[in-house]
């Protein structure tokens, strides 16, 4: 395993859950992990993002994502990330940081989003309109004209 406190890329993450594998192997044990925030980031869409931890929810995973992407699939282990909507709206929704801030306009635009309106679109879909904040729609603003300023310099 991965030494405490260190910044893990996707390879590091990788080799963990196949440790894990491993180990559940041994023990005759079948596990499903669903892989979220920066983990989920580097696994399956910018593979040079670092993180300190990973986020993940053992199965069942979450109703709303139907679409998760398969990074890891051995005998005793299958992992899987979210996809790029569940986790935009998961970013934009917690929007702790800059970094949730920076992966959700990466996200943004990989996913084509071009309006604010798109992106409160997703958290609406994705969460109940009850746990929506007036500073969503202000973190959605940010999000999307970081994501058009992205698209203006490629």
């Amino acid at each position: 395993m991965c030494r405490r406190g260190a910044a893990l890329d996707a390879e590091a993450v990788r080799g963990s859950f196949g440790e894990l594998s491993e180990h559940l192997a041994a023990r005759g044990v079948r596990a499903q992990v669903f892989v979220v925030g920066g983990a989920a980031m580097a696994l399956a869409y910018e593979a040079r993002r670092l993180t300190r931890d990973v986020d993940a929810l053992i199965v069942p995973a979450p109703g709303p994502d139907e679409h998760p992407a398969t990074v890891l699939e051995s005998e005793s282990l299958l992992v899987q990330v979210a996809s790029p909507e569940y986790l935009v709206a998961m970013k934009l929704h917690a929007s702790r940081d800059t970094r949730d801030v920076e992966d959700a306009s990466r996200l943004f635009g990989r996913l084509g989003c071009t309006s604010a309106e798109q992106g409160l679109d997703l958290l609406a879909r994705t969460y109940p309109v009850s746990c929506l904040l007036p500073r969503h729609r202000y973190v959605v603003q940010d999000v999307a004209e970081r994501a058009a300023a992205r698209r203006r310099q490629a």
